[in-house]
């Protein structure tokens, strides 16, 4: 508890807002997904589904917002669930009626978004197999980056990685793209 204390205060020493972000792309992002403030139909199941169970202690009620909101930013049709919390995940994304949801690689064609564990990313770029399923403009998201040293060292190490052009790390979630257009630039954004 310590140690991820300790981090968030890093963090914060490190984040900005929008007017600190640079980029056009990572702007929109920003101040169009990530602070829109626009209630959706869709909140108050939302809201449901966290008091289930065990479910509020996995997602806070804006970060769970915030993940019920990409795919409708990023028009996404696809996603595909590498976690441990993709039963979660898919009922979030489940309230979008327009995104397909797979929880296993199926081998036609790429995936507009990908919830994945930070362990399972770093394989995937190590073995190369992020590239044969995401295309340019998929988003694939990542969580625990603060969770332990360890993955602190794989965060760092998926920024670092030649193909990975941008990510936005807000602390509870890493986004993560590969836009062969965009420099490589790392962001710390406050939600």
């Amino acid at each position: 508890m310590v140690f991820k204390f300790k981090s968030y205060l890093n963090f914060l020493i490190k984040s900005t807002n929008q007017h600190g972000v640079h980029s056009p792309f990572v702007y929109n992002l920003v101040t169009k997904c990530f602070y829109n403030k626009e209630k959706r139909g869709s909140y108050p199941a939302l809201s449901s589904l966290l008091k289930q169970g065990d479910n509020k202690k996995h997602f806070s009620p804006k970060t769970a917002k915030l993940l019920y909101r990409i795919p409708g930013y990023f028009d996404s049709k696809k996603a595909l669930l590498l976690s441990k919390k993709s039963g979660l995940i898919s009922e979030i994304l489940s309230l979008n009626n327009s995104i397909e949801v797979h929880d296993s690689i199926q081998h036609k064609g790429h995936y507009d978004l990908i919830f994945i564990d930070l362990d399972v990313l770093t394989h995937y770029l190590k073995t190369n197999t992020l590239p044969s399923i995401a295309h340019n403009d998929t988003v694939i998201i990542t969580e625990a980056m603060y969770q332990s040293k360890h993955h602190i060292i794989l965060w760092d190490n998926v920024k670092t990685h030649p193909k990975i052009t941008v990510t936005v790390d807000t602390f509870s979630l890493g986004f993560v793209f590969i836009r062969q257009e965009q420099a490589k630039e790392h962001f710390t954004v406050r939600l």
